[in-house]
């Protein structure tokens, strides 16, 4: 099977699974739910959570996560056409970003996050995740997008750090002739990296989470981006350093 395939398939098991939620209802028991609601002031606010979640269906799991693999999945297709990667050996062919792109599109990509959560809590609010007793959005609107605009300042130490003195543009998965220690602590470094941005993408596409996905998969590139930069730095094949 093919890189476009796969991708292509699991485009089609998101919509599918986010089609068949919108066939679900919310609540197994409307009108115990607008009850249950209309009493939510006057009850204890654990008691509450534990009865609406037993009315509750599986419409927003579905919902979620079908949406979260769709895009997702149209998110690394579209990177699949643009690099013209029709293969498991063209990844071989693929090139990181200058220095000067990665550090420009890292800022504008991470600042899509602003509008992003944005929408996070409109969007569940708006289809009733939350009980009438909560908080208004505007709190977490205003905790986190100040976090956001914050977390620029150490996301640039990090990209100035890693291109130090680094070889860019070069392949995206270079490789050393041989390993040394400096090239495995690299290794093990961007790993590290790597591994949590995974499972925060796990986390995005599991909560559909619909603007964090394609900026958490363009950060997977962008730290494939700073690994080459920093591997290619070493011995490497004649193959892999010629572009």
């Amino acid at each position: 099977m093919t890189p476009r395939l796969i991708t292509t398939l699991t485009l089609l098991i998101g919509l599918g699974l986010f089609s068949y939620s919108l066939t679900l209802p919310y609540y197994k028991d409307q009108k115990s739910a607008d009850d249950l609601i209309g009493n939510s002031y006057d009850m204890d606010k654990s008691d509450f959570y534990k009865k609406e979640a037993e009315l509750r269906t599986n419409k927003v799991t579905f919902m979620d996560l079908g949406s979260g693999l769709a895009i997702a999945s149209a998110t690394i297709l579209l990177f699949l056409i643009f690099t013209k990667v029709q293969t498991f050996k063209d990844f071989k062919n693929n090139k990181t970003l200058t220095k000067t792109a990665t550090f420009i599109s890292a800022n504008l990509v991470w600042l899509i996050l602003l509008p992003g959560t944005y929408w996070y809590y409109m969007f569940r609010g708006g289809r009733g995740d939350y009980p009438p007793f909560a908080d208004s959005i505007g709190i977490p609107l205003m905790t986190q997008i100040p976090f956001y605009l914050f977390l620029l300042i150490p996301l640039n130490i990090f990209i100035l750090l890693t291109t130090i003195k680094t070889n860019l543009p070069t392949r995206l998965f270079v490789r050393p002739n041989s390993y040394n220690r400096t090239t495995i602590l690299w290794e093990i470094f961007f790993g590290f990296w790597l591994l949590i941005n995974l499972l925060c993408l796990f986390g995005f596409v599991v909560d559909g989470d619909h603007f964090s996905i394609p900026v958490n998969l363009f950060f997977t590139f962008i730290l494939l981006t700073l690994r080459a930069g920093q591997i290619s730095k070493y011995e490497q094949t004649e193959e892999n350093a010629s572009l």
